[in-house]
């Protein structure tokens, strides 16, 4: 197998020189491998979110490594940097994030367009996820017009929108009832199956956790 991503010794820490100086992770390894299906744990305040933006590239570390998918991202400007966030990283957010005043299509368009995928190209990869997410008669639906679970799967699709390396699900089931909940942890075990997604699923859940390949456990800023 290849290492999708490979992290060692990851240290965060805030307000460096200040009185309010805090380290939020205390040198973490992670290796996750193209194909796997991952769940990161952790209790409040043990460093997980930290670490998922780190993982996610919304942030940079204080010290340490990061190669995803061979690549140093830790040596590239913030330029190439969301650039390469773009093509290998898809999010899905517990609150889905998706834009209210445009439909669903539109919503799984957008990161194309900022990608600078074609109009007719994008068009028609969005109607292809949306009806690979089951929401394929649901195309022209502005967000408020769909349930949680309908909104979750739009998210999915959006996020697929750019054939990711890495799908980065952060509390996807944690604003749905269960039922809706299973329907959407059911979607992310077909990706997982059916088409090869690497996935790292954040989750207070420990049952959803048990689901999964692997589970990390986070834990005072370390992996426990």
């Amino acid at each position: 197998m290849t290492a999708l991503i490979e992290m060692r010794d990851i240290v965060k820490t805030f307000n460096i020189g200040t009185p309010a100086e805090i380290t939020i992770l205390h040198g973490c390894d992670v290796t996750v491998e193209e194909g796997e299906f991952v769940s990161v744990i952790g209790a409040s305040g043990s460093g997980k979110s930290t670490l998922m933006n780190i993982i996610g590239l919304l942030d940079r570390p204080t010290s340490g490594t990061y190669s995803l998918a061979g690549t140093d991202v830790l040596g590239i400007s913030d330029d190439q940097l969301a650039r390469f966030r773009s093509q290998k990283i898809g999010f899905v957010f517990q609150n889905f994030n998706l834009i209210g005043r445009i439909d669903a299509l539109r919503n799984v368009e957008m990161p194309m367009m900022y990608a600078g995928v074609p109009a007719r190209e994008r068009q028609e990869r969005a109607r292809e996820l949306l009806e690979l997410v089951g929401m394929g008669d649901r195309t022209g639906h502005l967000p408020n017009e769909l349930s949680g679970g309908q909104k979750q799967r739009v998210a999915i699709a959006r996020s697929l929108a750019n054939s990711p390396d890495l799908l980065l699900a952060d509390e996807p089931t944690g604003a749905l009832d269960s039922a809706t909940g299973r329907l959407v942890m059911d979607l992310f075990h077909e990706l997982h199956r059916d088409h090869g997604m690497t996935i790292m699923f954040i989750t207070h859940n420990p049952e959803l956790a048990e689901e999964t390949g692997r589970i990390i456990t986070m834990r005072d800023g370390l992996i426990a």
